[in-house]
């Protein structure tokens, strides 16, 4: 059986496409579209869990710093849905910033160069 193979950049896109509906759905409903926007970030985030759990020892200095901004991710979506803090805005920095790295390490991000 072939492995599929994901680009990181469609995943990023995906997950800003579904961010995109979650605002869409929050202007009229907004508890369900705060929800749809939490689990718009549960696919790059199994991705991404995923790819380190096969690939822990192939990992390059990019992938170290998407390792970073993946922890915060998961770390601020914790802190939001246990009430701590109410920030949406920083999920969506930290996904620009993610999708930055990505863009300027394209041969190097996903443990093969």
């Amino acid at each position: 059986m072939e492995k599929i193979k994901i680009s990181e950049r469609k995943l990023i896109l995906f997950t800003v496409g579904l961010l995109i509906v979650a605002g869409v759905v929050r202007l009229g409903f907004y508890k369900v579209g705060v929800w749809l926007f939490y689990l718009a970030f549960v696919p790059i985030i199994l991705h991404r869990l995923r790819f380190y759990i096969r690939n822990w020892k192939n990992l390059h200095k990019a992938d170290g710093y998407r390792r970073f901004t993946l922890g915060f991710i998961i770390a601020t979506i914790i802190l939001n849905l246990l009430g701590f803090q109410d920030v949406e805005f920083v999920l969506l920095f930290v996904l620009a910033i993610d999708y930055l790295i990505v863009v300027q390490n394209p041969k190097v991000t996903g443990g093969k160069e």
